[in-house]
């Protein structure tokens, strides 16, 4: 009885229980074991170029000794900026050196890889840390910053962009939200750096940046003077690559320039031609922003209601971006900690955000996992990932078998599911919008639904557990695969 009752007591308990970090954390390590991601692969192999050329030329003969693919990866063509990987370049120093004066292939090295992939796991750490800053900022409850970190870091998108993708998303990530948590201590000089440095390695957290400006500078002059200031970091690298060759090339290759070209699809043909239901929804964000009566003296007063807006806002424009344009599954990771740290400060509404978020999370990884030609959850992710010495064996890429991934064998054997992907994206995108309209700072505190606090453990876990059983569909149809290379 006395064990039941413990049990019962911690169930209930309003703290993340170790039990949960212990569970989080085994599926974070099961994910990093079993995928070795090919942008993850490239991305090493570009940030280990730094040095090559670097002693060997200049580093404006990056994207040319780049394109020349010495390490044959995937991805031939450098397509992207400088910044973008060299914060990677530094944490790879050691690979580079054994593969450099060692010569054990970086490329095909599971440990080497697991190594660079740890990158993105630190600066997810560095993130939460932050998100622990934020909420206390907010609230000054421990229990509610712990529940922010918990929430963020056993979050299936968090886990898919650094655990199974090892993706440089997270580089933008770290500073952006860095910059976020300096604003809400009233240093607007320190946020505008920050926000270049994460502007200068990928330009999505541009997008939200701005909104987040229109709260509080109501002088359009100087809201473009620092606009222009956040994207100085950007300026800089194509100055300093301006006729670098094959730089132009590669840019206009890359995939960063095809993302952002595929930001503003044309949804509803007009007169005018076609009109981007994103860009609607930016225009209208930007204007509700710029219409709220906040100012500077916000910000240096320390105004929490103030706060409360800024991370709504950077969850409200990033939902929207994820909802309207097309999306790659790691770039959902940017919702964090925004998203969690907003649900974390509505606590009347406990019980139906845990049910909306994991319904919407879902969803979306449904989605992602059977539409046509997915890049998620395939068999070749699991060459050179640590998990294949167990295997002793990888397949051949292009050659894999009847299987390549869960959306071929979700079409061979289970066609309903393929006929249930627009149930799957209208479960996602309802669950976004309920969660914007819940959580809206001035709504939440007129929830009044039934049992909206109580707090459901079970749905915890299965939420971040989440990813296994994908994950483990796809290690059964690699040891299944029948063309195999020892």
């Amino acid at each position: 009885m006395k064990l039941k009752q413990a049990f019962l007591d911690s169930y209930r308990s309003d703290r993340v229980l170790i039990f949960e970090w212990v569970l989080a954390a085994v599926t974070a390590i099961f994910i990093i074991l079993t995928s070795a991601y090919v942008d993850m692969r490239s991305l090493t192999i570009w940030s280990t170029n730094v040095w090559d050329v670097t002693l060997d030329s200049n580093i404006r003969h990056l994207y040319e000794y780049t394109a020349q693919n010495v390490n044959q990866i995937q991805h031939a063509k450098m397509g992207s900026e400088l910044f973008s990987v060299l914060p990677w370049s530094v944490w790879n120093l050691p690979i580079w050196a054994i593969q450099r004066f060692g010569g054990i292939p970086i490329a095909t090295s599971p440990w080497m890889l697991m190594y660079s992939k740890m990158f993105t796991v630190v600066l997810a750490l560095v993130i939460l840390r932050y998100t622990k800053k934020i909420t206390m900022l907010l609230t000054n409850d421990p229990v509610k910053a712990q529940w922010a970190m918990f929430l963020s870091a056993s979050s299936s998108f968090l886990l898919l962009a650094t655990c199974y993708a090892g993706q440089n998303d997270i580089l933008m990530m770290a500073p952006s939200v860095i910059g976020i948590y300096h604003l809400l201590r009233g240093k607007e000089k320190t946020f505008l750096a920050w926000s270049a440095v994460a502007i200068a390695i990928k330009p999505f957290f541009a997008v939200p940046f701005l909104a987040v400006l229109l709260l509080y500078e109501k002088n359009i002059f100087k809201a473009a003077l620092k606009a222009l200031i956040s994207v100085s970091g950007m300026f800089v690298q194509k100055l300093l690559f301006m006729g670098a060759p094959m730089y132009k090339e590669c840019i206009s290759d890359g995939p960063s320039k095809m993302m952002l070209e595929q930001m503003f699809p044309a949804n509803i043909n007009t007169a005018y031609g076609g009109i981007s239901f994103f860009a609607i929804a930016l225009v209208l964000i930007y204007f509700y922003c710029y219409s709220l009566d906040f100012s500077h003296d916000n910000i240096k007063k320390g105004d929490k209601y103030f706060a409360e807006f800024v991370i709504y806002t950077v969850t409200m424009t990033y939902t929207a971006n994820l909802i309207l344009s097309p999306v790659t599954f790691y770039r959902m990771a940017v919702l964090i900690p925004f998203l969690y740290i907003t649900i974390v400060l509505n606590s009347r509404m406990r019980f139906y955000n845990g049910v909306i978020e994991t319904a919407m999370t879902a969803g979306i990884i449904a989605k992602f996992a059977v539409r046509y030609s997915s890049s998620l959850f395939r068999i070749k992710t699991i060459n050179y990932a640590v998990v294949q010495y167990l295997f002793g064996y990888r397949v051949i890429d292009g050659d894999e078998g009847p299987y390549t991934s869960i959306e071929t064998y979700v079409q061979d054997n289970s066609e309903l599911l393929i006929a249930f992907q627009p149930v799957f994206a209208g479960i996602a995108v309802i669950g976004a919008a309920l969660l914007l309209w819940f959580n809206h700072p001035d709504r939440r505190h007129k929830q009044t639904l039934a049992c909206g606090e109580k707090n459901c453990r079970v749905l915890l876990w299965v939420r971040a557990v989440l990813l296994i059983p994908f994950i483990a569909l796809t290690l059964w149809m690699f040891y299944k695969a029948p063309i195999k290379l020892y």
